[in-house]
């Protein structure tokens, strides 16, 4: 965001997310705690294209866009911001199968201190959806697969804890899954998610909507 203007600043940050200048009004609103007629996409075109200022609509929309007041308004890089494509992987035991790592490329979206993240479909047949609350570097959540109906698990649903913790440099989380099997045994084994990306647009997840490298 180095040499950007605020304007081109929330554009460039919306985009990422892959968002439309009425959902970032409305998450904006949300944030303020105000009602969605408060700021509309009028508004935001405005600003994106430089002609106001968001003054009293800046740290809302910092915070809807999981940046902080400095990074949009300095164009500095803001290193809480988790946004992006992640390659995801983790690994359980089966009883039959040995060891068995399974890889995704997932989209994280952050708002505030949440997270959530769903895979894309095309990197691999079994979703998974992570949610989070961020406390410093840890993320601590929840994790749920739908399994290929197609597959070895016959379209079944798991779904567990998740704790992961943030390298310093954020391009890397890694941390421990609990949760049960299909025969309600808890087992638990390592997760980590390794950055891609902060670019989420289209073309972006077009390029990543494949089965990851193992």
């Amino acid at each position: 965001m180095a040499g950007m203007n605020i304007g081109e600043r929330i554009r460039d940050r919306r985009l990422q997310l892959g968002w439309s200048q009425e959902r970032l009004a409305r998450e904006a609103c949300r944030v303020a705690g105000v009602g969605p007629e408060k700021l509309g996409r009028q508004e935001i075109y405005r600003y994106e294209t430089g002609r106001r200022t968001p003054r009293d609509w800046l740290a809302p929309i910092a915070q809807a866009l999981g940046l902080s007041v400095q990074a949009l308004s300095g164009g500095q890089h803001d290193a809480d911001s988790l946004s992006g494509i992640w390659h995801s992987r983790y690994s359980y035991e089966s009883t039959k199968r040995g060891q068995v790592t399974r890889h995704h490329y997932v989209v994280v979206r952050q708002l505030g201190n949440r997270l959530h993240g769903e895979s894309l479909p095309g990197s691999n047949d079994s979703p998974i959806f992570l949610d989070f609350t961020k406390d410093g570097p840890a993320l601590t959540g929840t994790w749920t697969e739908r399994t290929a109906a197609e597959g070895y698990y016959r379209g079944a649903v798991y779904h567990g804890a998740l704790q992961l913790l943030v390298e310093m440099t954020g391009r890397s989380m890694d941390g421990l899954w609990i949760g049960f099997d299909k025969s309600f045994t808890v087992n638990s084994g390592p997760w980590s998610l390794t950055y891609e990306t902060a670019d989420t647009s289209r073309r972006a997840l077009s390029r990543f909507n494949r089965p990851p490298a193992g």
